[in-house]
């Protein structure tokens, strides 16, 4: 299925191929234009092919946000959880990003279109070449794969409820070949977790080798275990990060620092898996989104949570003393996040030991004479945070909470916070500005699809609370 508007969209351009052709039959009777018309014709040949898929990835170089995000889309998302104190935001500045989640619902559904549109060019790519033994053929088909793959993953996250003891719940209609007159309806959030997985598993068995193509199989083992860890299927979630980590263990301190300062580029020594804006012609346009943000200040609760302050680097790069963010924004994939898959996975799969210690390994590497945590000196369930229980409907313990807080740390302005509220309780909180008082509901989480498509589809279901919403 494509979204209506691009399905509109193409009919328009079919009809407008008709008119073209009568022209040129009537044109051909004056003998003037006795031709074949020129363009319009599938592509061949595995170089014509990677030609649909290097707009996208020359788009992740310079700051698209539908397959990767970027600085926008992650600052986005941080606006509107709790890392940043909205009801402080000043003006007129502080306008440019969201007060809350309901500012961007609508938008939201133009996220749903594109990712389709991209899922479109991968199954043209998939279906149509020919060309399947050569070096690049088998990097376009690898990549088509990924890219694919991934959009299911975001199409997961955001469109569909959480996971966990919820894998009969809906999906996202799935599209594995390109035919526009398609219309399928919702498949189950199980279903689409597979779809991913197999996309994601068949790019690595392409083994990508050239670098432009940037879905390598790390990236995708790295992928692979974001989408296990989404969906509660934590022992493959360990497998995956775990395998991430032996090949980009976790820096120290001061390479750490080193690596979170460079805005652009990828330094020599680094845990960063894949990056999007490392074009430097886009300076400009992402010193606004740093100006920007600092008109929110940084939340108080967040603050307190670097109980261990100046010796935490991250504390140094976070925020000022007059809590403004001073850390680079990014839409990144790198270990410090899989050494924190790894640790809640271990814990929720009940190897405690395995997950302290794996806590542990990342603060070592961040906090400057640390000394490690263990059963007896983890800190008391942080009551302050938003999270309440974890990602299977239970009760924090101090364990779990220290790894949920360490994350809250070390994904700040990353795009992270939103979701991991959406994965744990999806709790409801609200924020009052000019008068009036904004609340996050819980359905708010889960996006809307767009309307358009409801309306077209029939038995397309929309998701919990948006037909009640006035």
């Amino acid at each position: 299925m494509l979204p209506f508007i691009i399905r509109k969209n193409i009919k328009m351009t079919k009809k407008l191929s008709y008119i073209t052709a009568f022209v040129i039959v009537l044109s051909s009777c004056t003998k003037f234009l006795d031709i074949k018309p020129y363009g319009e014709t599938i592509p061949h040949t595995a170089d014509e092919f990677s030609a649909l898929l290097h707009a996208h990835l020359q788009n992740i170089d310079e700051g698209e946000e539908t397959i990767f995000g970027n600085i926008e889309s992650s600052l986005d998302v941080e606006a509107v959880s709790d890392n940043l104190e909205a009801s402080l935001t000043s003006y007129p500045s502080g306008n440019y990003f969201p007060l809350y989640i309901g500012n961007r619902l609508n938008q939201k559904q133009n996220h749903y279109k594109n990712l389709y549109a991209i899922i479109r060019d991968c199954n043209i790519v998939i279906g149509n070449i020919e060309e399947k033994e050569s070096s690049l053929a088998k990097n376009v088909l690898g990549t088509a794969y990924a890219m694919r793959g991934v959009c299911y993953y975001n199409l997961l996250r955001d469109f569909a409820d959480p996971c966990w003891n919820n894998l009969s719940g809906n999906g996202v209609p799935l599209v594995t070949e390109f035919d526009m007159e398609a219309t399928p309806v919702r498949s189950t959030i199980a279903e689409t977790v597979s779809r991913a997985e197999n996309d994601m598993k068949t790019a690595i068995s392409y083994n990508i080798s050239e670098k432009v193509f940037r879905f390598n199989s790390d990236v995708m083992e790295g992928y692979l275990a974001r989408l296990y860890f989404w969906s509660g299927d934590f022992g493959k979630a360990a497998e995956y990060a775990q395998k991430v980590l032996a090949k980009y263990p976790l820096l120290d301190r001061e390479n750490f620092k080193t690596m979170m300062d460079s805005r652009y580029k990828m330094t020599p020594v680094t845990e960063m898996l894949m990056k999007s804006c490392i074009r430097t012609e886009k300076s400009m346009q992402y010193d606004g989104y740093i100006s920007n943000i600092k008109a929110r200040p940084v939340s108080a609760r967040f603050i307190k949570l670097f109980t261990e302050k100046e010796k935490d680097i991250r504390y140094e790069i976070s925020f000022s003393k007059m809590r403004t963010n001073q850390k680079n924004p990014f839409a990144c994939l790198r270990s410090g996040e899989m050494q924190l898959i790894l640790a809640e996975s271990l814990y929720h799969t009940g190897d405690e030991p395995g997950a302290l210690k794996a806590l542990n390994d990342l603060r070592r590497n961040r906090i400057s004479d640390y000394t490690d945590l263990t059963s007896d000196t983890l800190p008391e369930v942080n009551t302050s945070n938003l999270i309440k229980t974890d990602a299977k409907g239970n009760p924090l313990t101090p364990l779990l909470s220290a790894i949920l807080c360490e994350r809250q740390k070390e994904l700040y302005m990353e795009g992270d916070r939103w979701y991991e509220l959406k994965r744990n309780g999806r709790p409801e909180f609200w924020v009052a500005k000019q008068g009036r008082k904004y609340t996050t509901m819980r359905f708010m989480y889960t996006f809307p699809l767009p309307i358009q498509d409801i309306e077209l589809v029939d038995g397309l279901v929309q998701n919990p609370g948006y037909d009640k919403v006035e």
